[in-house]
């Protein structure tokens, strides 16, 4: 980049927290999140800061991102959303938890938008007050079990969705989860399901712009087109998500879009 070249949206991207397994740091605490997330972001035209644990941001801080990306990982704590402990959970990080939530609120009230991958997806459900599946498939015994790896499944999506646009209204996705949405809170509408009825993706119902996928599009060079039109969401002045997609767009869009590369 050059010092004439324009300025790219700078994306603020959730980490989580580790041990070092091994090597000279072997045992010590470090930031941990897969290079797919700053990969696909860098190759949609963006700039990553990582974001870790940590006091909270204001939300003059907060604006100073152009947008955010609440990545996958752990279960979320149950207790931060008023649910009790399962034998099922995975080991959670409430420090994470409050941190990545309130960066979320902060986004929504400055109007950048917000882009949730998986465990992203339930910050959001749950920052909003709506609660959670617990665990896939158990639950919901028409769900494939998408937890133990990720998973090739087939989502529908809504005609009248920026989703839609980016990815058409029958995707086939990567999965790698065993927890999802459960009751969706008035703030946000669901606008992707697996046929199972499991919610798969969010969008704002009102207010600055959210995307939240049940998936893992990182790891899916299918869905390059998703981190694109995030990317340019992102530019001031862009048309934002949130302002409603009709059917006619989403044909148009379909007609210019590039033919399926294969999975990474």
């Amino acid at each position: 980049m050059t010092a004439s070249s324009p300025r790219r949206p700078l994306i603020g991207v959730t980490a989580g927290r580790m041990v070092m397994p091994g090597g000279a740091w072997a045992g010590h605490p470090a930031v941990a999140v897969t290079e797919h997330y700053v990969r696909a972001l860098r190759e949609a035209g963006a700039r990553v800061v990582i974001l870790a644990p940590q006091d909270p941001w204001s939300d003059t801080e907060v604006a100073e991102l152009d947008g955010l990306v609440l990545t996958g990982g752990n279960d979320l704590d149950p207790t931060g959303w008023g649910a009790e402990a399962l034998p099922t959970d995975l080991p959670a990080d409430p420090e994470r938890d409050a941190f990545e939530a309130d960066l979320y609120r902060a986004a929504r009230r400055v109007g950048i938008p917000v882009l949730g991958i998986c465990r992203g997806l339930q910050i959001i459900a749950t920052a909003e007050g709506g609660d959670l599946v617990r665990h896939l498939p158990a639950d919901v015994p028409a769900h494939p079990d998408s937890s133990q790896r990720p998973t090739e499944v087939e989502v529908d999506v809504d005609a009248a969705s920026d989703l839609a646009l980016a990815l058409g209204t029958r995707p086939t996705v990567t999965a790698y989860h065993h927890q999802a949405a459960g009751r969706i809170p008035d703030g946000l509408r669901p606008v992707a399901h697996h046929a199972s009825g499991v919610v798969m993706a969010l969008e704002s119902a009102e207010g600055s712009p959210v995307l939240a996928v049940q998936w893992h599009p990182e790891l899916d060079r299918r869905a390059e087109a998703l981190f694109a039109r995030f990317v340019d969401s992102t530019i001031r002045g862009s048309r934002p998500w949130g302002e409603r997609t009709t059917t006619d767009q989403v044909t148009a869009a379909s007609k210019r879009r590039a033919p399926l590369a294969p999975l990474v």
